[in-house]
């Protein structure tokens, strides 16, 4: 007589958090650091942070040659481009973290099944790995604001708003993580090519959010998306903080506390949804038997 394995015997609902808080706690934390080994053991650490340098200042300087060449460049778009493309190092990363968090458990290293038989979920494990490369890519942020700021971006009068940018990088990292969580429910569905999903949304929200043309220079239809994603409103806050500016256009119109309640409010939505849709997208992926799938991509 054949028995069902726990890991395919479903007496009970998978659920967004199915053990405990200290069960859930103590999988975020090991993630993370198991991330972190990850992202770290491919080089030594002097050659780690070389890249971690090199690499920001690299698209920074394409961006700038851009700029320059249509005769845009001055001190203020300096500071717009510099805060919006540092700060969306930690969008693209922490979009792509959850995803490949769970195809490299299902592909690469076959573990996923076996969290099935842990008190806890994927859910604490894919938010462990998201959080620690959005981590090392605010490293790379804060590398390209500080040269930013040698080339002679102007900052805050007064010096940075430190109040304003812990409240909306708090706020940000929460509603892209959340983003980047139920992106990572809908990826692990997919039969190929899931592994470029979580780029080629990073890509799109680039262009949407404003993180380096103002969201007044896109078609109606595409400013009125844009200023849906709460990832606009975070930017718009940084650099509010950091260079006491606002954008052009309709950002520039709203007050400084408008702006915060309208990320909080966008923050608060996405945090209410992503558990629901990770259960939503996990359940279905176990029951078609998608997280057995190995595509080889």
């Amino acid at each position: 007589m054949q028995t069902d394995s726990p890991y395919t015997r479903r007496p009970t609902s998978f659920g967004p958090l199915r053990g405990s808080a200290a069960d859930a706690v103590r999988s975020l934390v090991a993630s993370a650091r198991l991330a972190w080994a990850i992202e770290g053991n491919w080089a030594e650490p002097f050659y780690l942070a070389v890249y971690l340098v090199i690499r920001p200042l690299a698209f920074l300087g394409l961006f700038l040659a851009v700029l320059s060449i249509g005769g845009s460049l001055n001190p203020a778009s300096i500071g717009f481009v510099v805060v919006g493309q540092a700060v969306f190092q930690i969008v693209g990363a922490a979009l792509q973290g959850p995803t490949h968090a769970l195809l490299d458990d299902r592909e690469r290293y076959r573990t996923i099944r076996y969290i099935f038989a842990t008190p806890s979920s994927l859910l604490p494990v894919s938010v462990g790995r998201a959080l620690v490369k959005a981590a090392i890519a605010g490293i790379s942020a804060a590398i390209v604001i500080g040269v930013g700021a040698i080339l002679g971006m102007p900052l805050r009068s007064g010096g940075i708003d430190l109040i304003l940018l812990t409240v909306v990088m708090l706020l940000g990292l929460l509603s892209i993580v959340g983003i980047g969580i139920a992106l990572g429910a809908v990826c692990v569905q997919l039969r190929n090519d899931a592994w470029g999903y979580p780029q080629a949304v990073a890509g799109s929200v680039f262009l949407l959010c404003g993180a380096i043309f103002p969201l007044d220079t896109l078609p109606a239809p595409l400013q009125a998306l844009g200023a849906a994603l709460p990832i606009t409103w975070w930017i718009e806050g940084v650099r509010r903080a950091i260079l006491g500016t606002t954008s052009p256009g309709l950002l520039g119109t709203l007050a400084t506390g408008e702006l915060l309640l309208a990320l909080l409010v966008g923050t608060l939505v996405i945090l209410a949804v992503t558990p629901r849709l990770f259960k939503l997208g996990i359940d279905r992926a176990r029951d078609k038997g998608y997280l057995d799938r190995n595509t080889a991509s």
